[in-house]
């Protein structure tokens, strides 16, 4: 499969660079949320060397990492008005400017593979696109699906459904609101701020990523705990790709081309962070000051109708949400979830 993908991009190269081997100059920078060091960020650094690339350098884009040029959740402004040209930052951030991009998250979700996930993610593109610009921002689709479930860790054993009461849980988007209606209170950090929360015990545990990003971060030095599988969503959009529409309309056709063959690289690449998430989930389970836990299979259940429901609800109400919601629940059946696809109100 590696070889064929690199014929691929020999021959998108060769056909590109003879069109844009003379055009203008472009300069963009480009930001993301993930942490320095982490195998998300150097996705999206192998993003923009595909650019460098296949416009001869002539397209060059900088990538900042979580929090470089700015805090996270000022990137939503600093894109729309012109302050960046790009980003790659999880859509759940933005409930604030719009409570549809709640449903980035999909708690209770059965997805749990990387193809699942890109399946139901290509399902959403064109409502994404269409809620992206409303808000004055362009969306170029996926450039990362999560491979796996995120992990849900903690300084306290969460090992059974009634241990989440009264806990305080770093979460985002309709995440957040999940935990809520289990009996926790949720708490919005950005990434750089999740370590110290749970090492000073201002949170008694977070929603973050994966197995290998979070070793990554370092968590592993100060959680006692993982939850695994955790219910704050399924495998879905990790890093969407959006312009401001400024930038991407003053770009030639074939630089346009250019961005496109570079998403789709990484996305070749986010496929293959599972391998990694293998690999650094057996590391974690070797820790000596770690233990992972479980529920039974009565307490997942209920904890994925409790998500279900409060999905269900969530996009009742307005026209968007019920859009939301008819994709959402017919991908499921589409995939062999027909309970759950039934638990969302999927008719046959």
């Amino acid at each position: 499969m590696k070889k064929y993908f690199t014929i691929f991009m020999t021959i998108v190269f060769l056909a590109i660079l003879s069109h844009a081997a003379f055009a203008q100059q472009v300069r963009w920078r480009l930001v993301t949320h993930a942490m320095p060091g982490t195998e998300q960020q150097r996705i999206a650094e192998v993003f923009s060397e595909t650019v460098k690339t296949l416009s001869g350098g002539q397209f060059t884009i900088e990538t900042y990492p979580a929090g470089v040029l700015f805090p996270v959740f000022e990137t939503f402004d600093n894109l729309a008005n012109g302050v960046v040209n790009a980003a790659m930052v999880y859509s759940a951030y933005w409930t604030g400017k719009d409570p549809l991009f709640n449903f980035t998250t999909q708690p209770g979700s059965p997805l749990s593979t990387y193809a699942e996930g890109a399946y139901l993610v290509e399902k959403l593109e064109p409502w994404f696109e269409k809620l992206y610009a409303k808000h004055r921002i362009t969306y170029l689709g996926h450039a990362m699906v999560s491979p796996i479930y995120e992990q849900l860790m903690s300084v306290v054993p969460i090992d059974s459904i009634d241990k989440l009461q009264g806990l305080r849980i770093r979460a985002s988007g309709i995440g957040g609101q999940y935990y809520r209606a289990l009996g926790a209170t949720s708490v919005s950090l950005s990434a750089p701020e999740i370590y110290t929360a749970l090492q000073t015990r201002s949170i008694e545990a977070a929603e973050w990523t994966f197995w290998d990003e979070n070793m990554r971060m370092g968590f592993h030095e100060v959680v006692s705990y993982v939850k695994d599988p955790a219910f704050q969503n399924g495998t879905c959009e990790y890093f969407p790709l959006v312009v401001n529409p400024a930038s991407w309309n003053a770009l030639s056709p074939e630089y346009k081309e250019i961005v496109l063959a570079a998403r789709d690289r990484i996305r070749y690449l986010s496929a293959m962070v599972y391998n990694h998430e293998i690999i650094a989930r057996e590391k974690w389970k070797d820790l000596p000051n770690i233990t992972v836990v479980r529920w039974t299979p009565e307490e997942e259940a209920q904890a994925r109708s409790v998500g279900h429901k409060l999905v269900y609800e969530e996009a009742q109400k307005s026209a968007e949400g019920k859009e939301f919601l008819e994709i959402y629940r017919t991908a499921l059946w589409d995939l062999g979830y027909r309970d759950e696809a039934k638990e969302l109100g999927y008719e046959e």
